[in-house]
């Protein structure tokens, strides 16, 4: 793995000056307007993500003041603490680190770290975190454009319930749930013991994985009986569950001197008989060569009260010595191996059976209670569990996890009743059930939380056609809520501690979400947009002035439209009285959220969504100038999947290129999504009769495409109204209305694969009566 990857294609050729900006052409001739006046009003810039917004106001300040403009100018962020895990994907390498494990990969390089204002940052195209759709509520990776860190004298420690920990300085926000339903920020700083953040619960793909014991040898052991490369399947899963939860390294010795390594796995006697058979039975399996002998543990020495199971396999004991540890091969140190994050959720749910195995307690429960004296270890179990659909809790040396299936302690289907409640109130006489009865312990009880299964039921019987087009996006919001992978946790507990060292944050282009803590929490990044920053920070850079041609200083605010309300006020203030050292630049998704009094003080400069020439042109630009081949099909379907957003389609093209050539298919493959023919030509063999070939060409995309059944389900609806796909509109019109009831059982948990089976096997029957 390289130190820092060579920058993102969508920085590197971000345009520098306003002369390089393509499409905006109106936005740019004012602004040029502005650098010839050498003046300007305070600007708002408002439009969709991806449409140049960012790089205008940088393109209008280099203008202004030169290759050197940073110094004038004031862009703003916050961090999480040194301490905080986090789940991240370097060069497609799973692994829970801590944002201190991030310094050391990719601040070690000197010379790439650029400094700004009190902090510094350093750009990153290889380093993917998780994060929320925003489209579909579901939990997805995410590239990072670039780490920040600089430094803080205090942070706040957020405990929640369930257990859990995350360190933010008080000017970063986390995502929590607004009274309408809709994901608002919240300033940690603002927080209160009672408040709910945001967590999940997901089943996220994975991959096929191996273990390369030829990696742990010196010599090419010819007669090796035992397999050199292991397929991690559910059993040798569980074995190196086990191993986590129970095994040690055993060093066999000649004239004192260690010459081979032993796995030891130590299982109780007689009462874990069926264990120890079981790990036999895997190593035989796999042609590893076992030796058992009984040892005494307790203190009643004479008592053969253990058995030892020896797997005589060197390179399996250097893989487990060099994967499963953070440090000394002692118990304190014990890890997951990274490997066991990039594998499919099968071999994951075997993992944590086997360390529950022998770690844990009530495996006959609900719940199981891994204990360990590795931190680490208990925050790497609380992270694999959540992202292998299984809720997860951590408490002083202990993980706790909720198994599938229960429903009297599972916690990761609640979300607040207050948004719900609010809402059912409002539209009363279209809800054509007794929703007051199901939710009669929120109502009447003071219950706080309601469980999505009872909220879906209400949302189910609401008379859509008889909604206002307000009461309708509230809707979509709740449902949205109701179908994504978030949940909530109550915090418990909130300190501020003294810290004084390095704090972090990552830049999520187009998302500006990501989950970090021992319990992965919903954070916001490029945040510093509450009142104490507006009160101190920006005011204490507005105040000072700068001697040179240009009389004044700019400060940048990025998402302005989540700024509270009390720190828009605090801004317009600062606006009145610095008008003759500052101006301000305010970035906006949704200007309407910005109050009118900002607004009237601003010149506002609309910006849309790029044409298609220009996007094209674009990518052909880049494209030679890093000798990338293209076909030019494939430039015009990643216009399409951007809708416009150039940072999208160069990112895009630049995880294409990684391929080779850009072609459609290769577009495809690195966005997750199926290549339409592909699509059709599944819907084709269906509606033919020919439902074998269908499903096999249905598990060919999952496969090969790693694509949910929600994914494929989405891409049909949309490939039905494609005019390639030549299909009769009553026809149309009954699979629109078939793939509209698999996407509600698909997010209301139901088997991918039976599902979509039975999706083709309803279009074989309407092709056989429509004779089609």
């Amino acid at each position: 793995m390289s130190e820092i990857a060579e920058l993102l294609w969508a920085e590197k050729y971000r345009p520098r000056s306003l002369d390089e900006m393509v499409n905006q052409e109106e936005v740019v001739g004012r602004l040029k307007h502005f650098v010839k006046e050498r003046n300007m009003p305070h600007l708002l810039f408002a439009g969709p993500p991806g449409t140049g917004k960012t790089t205008a106001a940088h393109c209008l300040a280099h203008d202004l003041y030169g290759a050197n403009y940073r110094q004038y100018m004031l862009e703003l962020n916050a961090s999480v603490s040194k301490n905080t895990p986090i789940l991240v994907r370097i060069n497609g390498e799973v692994r829970r680190l801590r944002f201190r494990d991030l310094d050391k990969i990719f601040f070690s390089n000197k010379k790439k770290i650029i400094k700004v204002n009190d902090g510094e940052y350093i750009k990153t195209n290889n380093l993917e975190v998780l994060t929320i759709d925003k489209g579909t509520g579901k939990v997805r990776w995410a590239r990072v454009s670039c780490i920040i860190r600089h430094k803080a004298p205090l942070i706040l420690k957020i405990k929640v319930k369930g257990g859990g920990v995350i360190e933010l300085t008080g000017n970063h926000s986390v995502m929590s749930i607004s009274e309408d339903g809709e994901l608002k920020v919240v300033k940690a700083s603002e927080l209160k013991p009672g408040d709910f953040l945001l967590s999940f619960t997901t089943i996220l793909p994975g991959v096929e994985t191996y273990i390369d014991l030829d990696r742990y040898t010196l010599i090419n052991h010819r007669r090796m009986k035992f397999q050199r490369r292991i397929r991690i399947d559910e059993d040798m899963a569980w074995l190196l569950g086990l191993y986590v939860a129970e095994g040690a390294i055993g060093l066999k010795s000649t004239n004192g001197l260690p010459t081979s390594s032993q796995v030891v796995i130590t299982l109780g006697h007689p009462t874990e008989l069926n264990l120890t058979q079981k790990v036999a039975n895997i190593a035989l399996k796999y042609n590893i060569p076992t030796y058992r002998n009984l040892v005494s543990s307790g203190f009643n020495r004479s008592i053969k009260s253990a058995q030892q199971v020896r797997l005589l396999c060197t390179t399996l004991a250097k893989f487990l010595k060099s994967e499963a540890y953070s440090g000394e091969t002692k118990a304190k140190y014990k890890r997951i191996p990274k490997i066991i994050f990039k594998s499919n959720p099968i071999v994951r749910e075997s993992f944590l059976k086997g360390l529950a195995d022998g770690d844990g307690s009530g495996g006959g429960s609900d719940v199981l209670r891994i204990t360990s004296a590795s931190k680490e270890l208990l925050v790497d179990v609380a992270w694999l569990a959540r992202i292998t659909g299984i809720e997860s809790a951590l408490y002083d040396r202990e993980a706790r996890l909720i198994w599938k299936g229960s429903k009297k302690y599972k916690k990761s289907d609640l979300l607040p009743a207050k948004p719900f409640i609010k809402f059912f109130e409002r539209i009363d006489k279209y809800i054509n059930i007794n929703w007051r009865h199901i939710l009669r312990h929120q109502l009447y009880n003071g219950k706080e939380t309601v469980s999505k299964t009872k909220l879906a039921r209400i949302l189910k019987n609401i008379d859509m056609a008889k909604l206002n087009e307000n009461e309708r996006r509230i809707f979509k919001q709740l449902l949205w809520l109701v179908s994504s992978d978030l949940h909530v946790l109550k915090i418990t507990h909130i300190e501020a501690i003294e810290y004084n060292d390095y704090v972090y944050d990552v830049s999520v282009p187009g998302n500006e979400m990501f989950f970090a803590g021992e319990i992965p929490i919903l954070v916001h990044n490029s945040d510093e947009r509450g009142i104490d920053v507006i009160r101190h920070k920006v005011k204490e850079f507005a105040r000072s002035r700068v001697s040179g041609e240009i009389p004044f200083k700019i400060v940048l605010l990025d998402e302005a439209d989540n700024m509270t309300a009390d720190a828009q006020q605090a801004l317009r203030r600062l606006m009145e009285m610095y008008t003759s050292t500052t101006r301000f630049i305010l970035i906006a998704n949704y200007p309407s959220k910005i109050i009118e009094p900002i607004q009237s003080r601003c010149a506002v400069f609309r910006f849309t969504p790029l044409k298609k020439e220009d996007v094209i042109n674009r990518l052909k630009w880049i494209s030679d100038k890093e000798n990338v081949e293209y076909d030019i099909e494939a430039l015009e379907v990643i216009y399409e999947i951007s809708e416009g957003d150039m940072r999208r389609a160069i990112n895009i093209l630049q995880a294409a290129a990684a391929l080779g050539k850009v072609t459609v298919d290769a577009v495809y493959k690195v966005v997750g999504l199926a290549h339409p023919r592909e699509v059709k030509e599944m819907i084709k063999l269906a509606l033919a009769g020919n439902f074998i070939e269908a499903r096999n060409k249905l598990r060919e995309l999952m496969i090969t495409y790693g694509l949910s059944g929600l994914d494929i389900i989405k891409q049909v609806h949309r490939e039905i109204f494609s005019p390639e796909l030549k299909l009769p509109e009553e026809l149309r019109v009954y699979i629109a209305d078939y793939a509209g009831e698999i996407q509600f059982r698909l997010v209301e948990g139901a088997d991918d694969e039976i599902q979509l089976n039975a999706f083709l096997a309803r279009l074989a029957l309407l092709g056989k009566r429509l004779r089609v």
